[in-house]
């Protein structure tokens, strides 16, 4: 199996897989009309700015998975990337979930040299791209609902917004962590365990696409801090729109106002013909609201992640815990006993020696004669009488 970076020699690959193609990250097909091509064959010439990497998958003993192509993204100034492109796509001729599978296994381990520790992902809600993106690792982030606008009305609006100022960076993060749910936060904004000091940045305060890109925010008139926040992406046909307000608020003020206000900037914007916005699954709420603007259905889409795990060197201090004394405690005593030695006496009878203990009476047999020494004697010990020299002549004849 052959899976490398992209090479010259592979463009006409590229472009027999180009037509079968299934590009993610729907903001930035909406808004940019993105060449695979162009971005796979920049990829080759070291003077271009090393963000978007093409990977190709070979393999021609296998019958159903045998080429394949994948392209990764980098974000600005983070350790984060995008699929944004793979091929060929499942409903075609020689499309299969296992060379999606591999594509996204072997780009996985290819990319940690950039030091990449997350990969995100924007694809169609179906159920078999879904799991195959998680058989490859990847986790369910939320669910997004696309609406289109084909015609933004060009009613006033006398919303009192202002422009989006570096000094607001503070606001815009805590109004993200108010309408914003946990899990959400944890999985977009908590930090990674190969880069526990990096402070990533919230989406609220990022422009992960590099499109121009214009904010606008509404303070709260009941006290310090923001009501919501419009972010309004330009496109050269299209724009979106990012909406940030609790619109789970049964009060609706706040997101009339920014919603007049984007759809205000949209119509006076030449050559922008539609507006896009994304509803996730935890604002639902907006959704009959969207219907009044004029808004439709236009596709459900699911956003995906996977963490990479990276290798690294840390010193550790790891110290042996000590017992502490406890007060009032008596110490035992950890003295091995003594014993008393004894001295043996081993007796010989008969040429077995028998061992005498102190405090042992040994049996004597009575003995009838008077005045004799009753006391066990050792027996000595007797050789065989030698064979007469007739028997040992006689066993040596026949």
């Amino acid at each position: 199996m052959s899976f490398r970076p992209f090479y010259l020699g592979d463009a006409l690959l590229l472009q027999r897989l180009r037509s079968v193609s299934t590009p993610l990250q729907i903001e930035r097909t909406l808004l940019q009309s993105n060449s695979p091509v162009r971005t796979a064959l920049r990829s080759c010439f070291p003077w271009y700015r090393h963000s978007s990497f093409t990977y190709v998958l070979r393999q021609e003993e296998n019958g159903l998975a045998r080429e394949g192509l994948i392209q990764l993204r980098i974000r600005p100034h983070s350790h984060e990337a995008d699929v944004t492109l793979l091929s060929p796509a499942l409903d075609a001729h020689r499309g299969h979930p296992a060379i999606w599978q591999k594509l996204l296994t072997y780009s996985a381990q290819h990319i940690l040299r950039y030091n990449v520790c997350r990969l995100f992902s924007d694809l169609p809600d179906q159920p078999l791209l879904v799991n195959t993106f998680r058989q490859a690792g990847f986790a369910p982030l939320t669910q997004v609902t696309i609406w289109r606008l084909d015609s933004a009305p060009r009613a006033p609006s006398g919303a009192a917004l202002r422009p989006q100022q570096p000094a607001d960076a503070p606001e815009l993060e805590k109004l993200y962590q108010r309408i914003t749910p946990l899990p959400t936060q944890q999985l977009e904004t908590g930090h990674a365990a190969d880069h526990p000091q990096e402070e990533r940045i919230p989406p609220i305060l990022s422009n992960p696409h590099q499109v121009h890109m214009s904010g606008y925010v509404l303070d709260d008139d009941r006290g310090p801090g923001l009501a919501g926040c419009v972010q309004i992406l330009w496109g050269k046909s299209g724009a979106w729109i990012r909406l940030w307000v609790d619109t789970n608020d049964p009060d609706t003020h706040n997101t009339h106002l920014l919603l007049d206000f984007a759809l205000q900037r949209i119509a006076e914007a030449p050559l922008v013909r539609r507006a896009y916005i994304g509803v996730r699954a935890y604002q639902t709420g907006i959704n009959a609201l969207l219907s009044d603007y004029g808004f439709a259905p236009f596709t459900d889409r699911m956003l995906m992640v996977r963490n990479i795990l990276q290798w690294q060197r840390r010193t550790v201090d790891q110290r042996t815990p000590a017992l502490k004394t406890v007060r009032g405690a008596v110490p035992g005593s950890l003295a091995m006993p003594k014993f008393e030695r004894r001295r043996l006496h081993l007796l010989d009878f008969g040429g077995v020696q028998t061992e005498r203990r102190p405090h042992h009476r040994l049996y004597c047999p009575p003995h009838t004669a008077a005045g004799r020494d009753t006391r066990p004697r050792p027996i000595p010990w007797r050789h065989p009488p030698p064979r007469p020299a007739t028997e040992q002549t006689t066993r040596g004849r026949p």
